[in-house]
């Protein structure tokens, strides 16, 4: 199958010489049946099939030897190229967006006659780029257009910006039937009993899927991230009173609270003590690292919210001093009443001692500090009504890096459920550098968190099973993998899904153009868990 651009602009396939011929003119299909259709593309002076004008934008039959007519200048028939002679292969499978293809491709970086996939009659598979504008790649590899390039099984095929793989296997060439054919050719019982072995060690049963899942869990948590004041002077006893009469008796002194945070993610079980891994932003989301934006982002709005909590100094007017100690002590400011009851206990209480109290705190060195309130993990398969009815963990270990986003959980029972038969195996994780877009994985976890996950009739949690693969060369600790990665899906588990090889611990997502998922590599949570587990 090919399309002809006809017109003046001189990209089209065939070019025409006329002033009145528009720059698109008309396009000409040659399907391979041997049929041809041409379309008009809007022109500004028509096309004309037998001094006939035909409708724009429909596609209208045409044999060779017709009168067509761009405009005022005819088709030369002598600058049309035949037909592809299809007979010489054993199947033809054309891919695009228009639907005279065998692959129908809904895809806005796919054209309309993308590439075609040819069968040759012993079975050979070959991809032909059919001058696309987002070209095809074959292994991450993009191939010269008009020019068949051999693929196989387990090649990754990629037309525009969609992975056609999967799309392309039922119409790949069977290893087994060939293996068969040898077999017949060979006519012997022992050497069919050979070939036969040979095949079986050819053939991977892939994991089941459906046990992993059940390894992948939904976690819910809650945490308090408190603002932390060095060298604070409000004294201990006094501080630790104050929040305690405001229902922070878990407040540390120094500590003031900010927010309380309930957040999803989710965790995957690493062996049958019931630990399991997720990340280090999981474990202890209130630790950002210095410089990042996050961090910056924090500590902008932490700024605000102390200018906004601490009080102004008090002015040296009775009148204002007076109407303004009125309105903090009707507001109920814990600053407030932290500095007045410092005040009364250093023996000073004045304007004076009150104010130095103000820009002391004001001047304080601050940071975050956190405290998990709870966190517990939910199973797939099974029905929830309430988050209560999560099984409680506890953090064993997060890493000292956002550089390393990893983390240890383990359940509060310290044994994996029996029902859970798969679990990661961090002594075999992938240690070799990934291949863009060669290696096919997939990843389970819950983006969106109950939103997406918990099935509003049955209450049923079910986690999200995605394929991807690496989409570009890995850095130091992470990896780029294709497709969306939303909220909550943070600590899923990418694998291999033949052999259940763990790769990488989905971190977070970046956007470049499209929007890729990032994850940290296998090898430094492994890394973790023997620490932790002393091997």
């Amino acid at each position: 199958m090919r399309l002809l651009k006809i017109g003046r602009s001189a990209t089209n396939n065939i070019v025409l010489n006329s002033e009145r011929v528009s720059t698109l003119h008309a396009e000409l299909i040659l399907l391979d049946s041997g049929e041809m259709l041409l379309v008009d593309k809007s022109s500004t002076n028509g096309t004309f099939v037998n001094n006939k004008r035909i409708t724009p934008d429909v596609e209208v039959p045409v044999k060779k030897g017709d009168l067509i007519r761009f405009a005022d200048e005819e088709l030369n028939w002598h600058k049309v190229p035949p037909c592809d002679d299809v007979s010489k292969y054993k199947r033809v499978v054309n891919i695009g967006k228009s639907f005279h293809n065998d692959l129908v491709i809904d895809s806005q970086f796919v054209s309309r006659f993308h590439a075609s996939l040819v069968i040759t009659k012993d079975n050979k598979a070959f991809i032909k780029d059919s001058s696309s504008v987002n070209g095809t790649k074959v292994n991450g590899v993009k191939i010269q257009p008009g020019k068949e390039v051999r693929v196989r099984r387990g090649d990754v095929v990629i037309c525009g910006d969609l992975d056609v793989t999967e799309q392309l296997k039922p119409f790949m060439p069977n290893p087994i039937d060939i293996w068969k054919k040898i077999a017949i050719g060979v006519g012997s019982a022992a050497a069919l009993a050979g070939i036969i072995y040979l095949v079986m060690l050819f053939i991977h049963k892939d994991i089941d899927i459906n046990e992993v899942r059940k390894a992948v869990v939904y976690v819910d948590a809650q945490y308090s991230l408190n603002i932390k004041f060095e060298d604070s002077p409000i004294q201990d006893d006094i501080w630790l009173s104050v929040m305690a009469s405001a229902g922070r008796p878990d407040v540390k002194s120094g500590e003031f609270p900010w927010e309380i945070y309930t957040y999803s993610a989710t965790a995957f079980f690493v062996d049958r003590e019931g630990r399991m891994a997720t990340n280090r932003h999981v474990a202890t989301p209130w630790v950002e690292d210095e410089g990042s934006d996050e961090e910056k982002n924090a500590r902008t709005a932490m700024a605000e919210f102390l200018e906004m909590e601490i009080p102004v100094e008090i002015p040296y007017n009775d009148e204002v001093a007076n109407a303004l100690i009125n309105k903090y002590d009707e507001s109920g400011n814990l600053f407030w009443k932290m500095i007045k009851m410092q005040a009364v206990k250093n023996g000073r209480y004045n304007i004076l001692t009150i104010n130095t109290l103000i820009r002391q705190l004001k001047n304080c060195k601050t940071s975050f500090s956190g405290k998990m309130n709870y966190i517990s993990v939910g199973y797939p398969g099974r029905n929830y009504t309430h988050i209560d009815e999560y099984e409680r963990c506890d953090v064993l270990i997060a890493s000292d890096t956002q550089d390393k986003d990893i983390a240890l959980l383990q359940l509060n029972t310290k044994k994996t459920p029996e029902d859970i038969k798969f679990v990661f195996d961090l002594s075999k994780v992938k240690s070799e550098k990934l291949i863009p877009l060669k290696d096919k994985l997939v990843w389970i976890g819950y983006p969106r968190g109950n939103a997406w996950n918990l099935d509003s009739q049955t209450h049923s949690l079910e986690p999200v099973i995605r394929e991807t693969m690496c989409s570009r060369i890995p850095g130091k600790y992470s990896f780029d993998f294709q497709g969306e990665s939303q909220g909550g899906a943070s600590g899923s588990p990418i694998f291999n899904p033949k052999t259940g090889e763990l790769v990488g611990v989905l971190w977070g997502r970046r956007a470049a153009g499209a929007t890729y998922g990032r994850a940290c590599q296998a090898k430094y949570l492994q890394e973790m868990y023997n620490e932790e587990v002393g091997l």
